[in-house]
């Protein structure tokens, strides 16, 4: 159990700079970027899941009876009349309390938890019997969700948080990902209802590069002319820039086949730094750099599906700070010559990027 129902909140705030202090939780002063962060507005209908039919392979790094207790958490969600976000954050928080296990123990600071919600013997959470039960653990921390008084607006961390009393209220934050994932999987569709706002919540077959729900994610450059008092001489900037935590996920944003990865310039203080190349088919390559170190999930040759974990953001290479360089090239070759402007591409293919905030210093004029 991470630590629900038993200490004090701690102060949690990563983000992308530059900051602004906008607000508290619980006397907790909570940073985000200067506009804001990009809220998940997927709110697709409620799924079900067959937990005697999971897939035979591995799913965001769950299987087998974690796959199946997945699916026992989403069905437990729907009776309830709660949609797939709801669904989402469920898979999520059991994925941070017991890694979609049923635990029968606990630890120094919570003995007497149990289950995939590590729920507690203090007489909110039923018997230990029902503790241990996927389908009514489940029930009782869907029914606790639905009693949190806004939790649909709430980051899914933080409406975890509420029903689970965490001392780290972003414990699930990394989670969130992996749950989309494990949620379509089972589901058979997009969890997020095709809507803005996480790795399976565009249309198509083309996802943002980052889940539009990331704390503090924002444009901080644009593709197009960069002028010379930047990095001291003029030149094409070839991508959008979009500024995120350091360890931030990176997502394939569409499926094809890793063709080039670096993985020895995580430290390195120019260049682009560690990176990975796809190749979508039909000409079409996209390249995500500024990798932190040991950043590379992927290597060459390995098939890659959209919205797959392939890498996490740092600031490798000519860089100021963490931020994701995601590039398009539709000729075939990964040089500036072939590349086009990242927020247009992906625009004709569902996925708007202009929704995202803007950091007011960008030095390239916005293509929005």
């Amino acid at each position: 159990m991470a630590a629900e129902q038993r200490r004090g909140f701690g102060a949690i705030a990563i983000v992308a700079i530059p900051l602004l202090v906008i607000g508290s939780l619980f006397g907790i002063v909570i940073f985000f970027a200067s506009a804001g962060a990009a809220n998940a507005t997927c709110n697709g209908a409620a799924g079900t899941a067959d937990p005697g039919k999971v897939p035979g392979v591995s799913v965001a790094g769950y299987s087998g009876d974690q796959l199946r207790n997945a699916a026992l958490i989403i069905n437990a969600a729907a009776p309830l009349g709660l949609d797939a976000r709801a669904q989402t954050i469920g898979v999520m928080t059991a994925m941070g309390e017991s890694s979609l296990t049923v635990v029968d123990y606990g630890d120094t600071a919570g003995p007497d938890s149990r289950g995939l919600f590590q729920q507690r013997a203090n007489g909110a959470w039923g018997s230990y019997t029902d503790r241990m039960d996927p389908t009514i653990s489940s029930t009782n921390f869907f029914t606790a969700l639905k009693a949190v008084d806004g939790w649909e607006a709430l980051e899914p961390t933080i409406a975890a948080h509420y029903v689970q009393g965490n001392a780290d209220p972003y414990h699930y934050e990394k989670f969130w990902t992996p749950a989309t994932t494990v949620v379509a999987a089972l589901t058979g569709a997009d969890p997020t209802g095709g809507a803005a706002g996480g790795a399976g919540c565009a249309t198509g077959e083309w996802v943002s590069p980052l889940t539009f729900d990331t704390p503090g994610l924002m444009i901080t450059d644009f593709y197009g002319d960069r002028p010379a008092d930047v990095i001291g001489y003029a030149y094409k900037h070839n991508g959008v820039d979009l500024g995120v935590a350091f360890g931030t996920p990176i997502h394939a944003a569409a499926s094809g086949t890793v063709i080039t990865t670096v993985t020895d310039k995580g430290n390195a203080t120019s260049g682009l730094g560690n990176l990975i190349i796809v190749d979508h088919g039909g000409g079409i390559l996209s390249r995500y750099h500024h990798i932190k170190a040991d950043g590379v999930f992927v290597t060459v040759g390995q098939e890659v599906a959209a919205g797959e974990i392939i890498g996490e953001t740092g600031s490798s290479g000519t860089s100021t700070g963490p931020h994701l360089h995601f590039t398009i090239f539709t000729d075939g070759l990964p040089d500036t010559a072939h590349a086009v402007d990242p927020i247009a591409f992906l625009r004709d293919r569902g996925i708007d990027l202009c929704e995202v905030p803007v950091w007011s210093e960008h030095s390239v004029a916005s293509t929005c």
